[in-house]
């Protein structure tokens, strides 16, 4: 028996030392540097905008592309490469802000870290090197008549990735926004496809005047629907934004927002065109705020104007884990994420001007069949209303419509 057990201990160890070796072989595991980096497919597909004489161009690195020029697989830790150039044309430097691309880019060095391995020192030192070869010069200024150009590390997302490019310099700034697929995903490339063919010539109604405007808002539906049936009411319709899509999604950016497929709700006879939801950062939850919006067939001052509805998951930061596009149970208090929205987005240096018109339901407490598959909620029957620019506008700048009162409303 003496000899069995011993027999016993000796295999378990043997099994053991097999498996730790194992284990250490994969952990060792060393990087090696790319022999050739094919960078066409990424070229073929970059987009460009102008203006002030300035030129910058953008593309998303799919997940593949990736792998082939870092050597390394980006997606295993959730990060995603953005392709930058800037070419200045002006008598001026500029430095980019890269926190306006993605507010938690990552460092060259910090994702070289995260793909370091044990005993290859220096296998992580030429993993270093490559990535610093390969970055956007952040820290250093684009002088006059120079380009630079290189990847920024950022979030990896699935969808459309909407970049925000902010440039500065002396007493000036300029932005470009760049709605960038996902190579590996074509499915919400239609999605932008279908804005821009949304409603001919024809169908636009232009509205010149403040009263006009109010009067098309108010006339609007009151509510968001479950399916596309009219007797399904649900949330209310409680924003208006008003401008070009490239000068609100831009305020959203920078306020922490991004894309994501929220669970339908209908307006208009379709799904909201749009969805979002506030960024977590690090260990902090972000609120709980999400919003769908459709674009109207109302144009004021030439401008597009959106509706759309924000509501918040009941319990908030606290609500029980559940999959990211679902927004029910609803916090009955819809009118707080519609106030917040609202505050949060006057930070963003794009909001013009505020206003408040009816239409979002009575001036009462409003109450639906509170099942799992439907909703409950409470507001003051009011909807805001978002005036966006294409300038950088402070607090104190901000205009307001000469329409209802929140105060009346209290």
């Amino acid at each position: 028996m003496k000899g069995k057990k011993s027999l016993k201990i000796k295999r378990s160890f043997i099994v053991g030392l097999t498996i730790y070796f194992a284990l250490l072989v994969n952990a060792c595991a060393t990087f090696k540097k790319p022999v050739t980096i094919n960078e066409d497919p990424i070229q073929d597909r970059v987009q460009i905008k102008e203006s002030n004489g300035i030129r910058a161009s953008a593309a998303l690195v799919g997940d593949a592309e990736a792998r082939q020029i870092f050597g390394i697989d980006l997606p295993q830790k959730n990060i995603q490469a953005l392709w930058l150039a800037i070419e200045n044309n002006t008598n001026r430097p500029l430095i980019l802000l890269p926190t306006a691309i993605d507010p938690e880019y990552y460092a060259p060095l910090e994702v070289a870290f995260a793909y370091h391995k044990a005993f290859a020192a220096d296998a992580n030192k030429e993993l270093d090197e490559h990535l610093l070869k390969l970055k956007f010069p952040i820290r250093s200024l684009i002088l006059p008549g120079s380009q630079a150009s290189g990847y920024i590390f950022t979030s990896w997302s699935e969808q459309v990735k909407a970049i925000d490019v902010d440039l500065v310099g002396d007493d000036f700034s300029q932005n470009f926004t760049f709605f960038a697929p996902n190579p590996n995903s074509d499915r919400d490339q239609a999605i932008l496809e279908r804005l821009d063919t949304m409603y001919s010539a024809a169908q636009l109604q232009n509205m010149d005047s403040e009263a006009d405007l109010r009067q098309a808002l108010e006339q609007l539906p009151c509510c968001v629907t479950k399916d596309n049936d009219e007797r399904s009411a649900a949330e209310p319709i409680n924003v208006v934004i008003i401008g070009a899509i490239d000068d609100w999604i831009t305020a959203f950016i920078r306020r922490g927002y991004v894309y994501q497929l929220l669970n339908p709700r209908y307006a208009f006879g379709r799904s909201q065109d749009i969805s979002g939801k506030k960024l977590s950062r690090g260990y902090t939850k972000a609120q709980a705020h999400t919003i769908r919006i459709w674009q109207t067939s109302i144009l004021f001052q030439g401008k597009p104007v959106w509706v759309g509805q924000t509501s918040t998951r009941q319990g908030g930061r606290f609500s029980d884990v559940a999959p990211s596009e679902e927004t029910l149970p609803l916090d009955p208090f819809v009118d707080e994420a519609r106030n917040d929205i609202t505050q949060d987005l006057a930070y963003s240096q794009a909001l013009m001007k505020i206003g408040f018109v009816k239409g979002a339901g009575d001036n009462q407490p409003n109450t639906m069949d509170a099942s799992s598959e439907s909703t409950h909620y409470m507001t003051d029957g009011l909807r805001v209303v978002l005036l966006f620019g294409d300038r950088p506008a402070s607090l104190e700048n901000i205009d307001f419509f000469n329409w209802e009162r929140l105060a009346d409303y209290r």
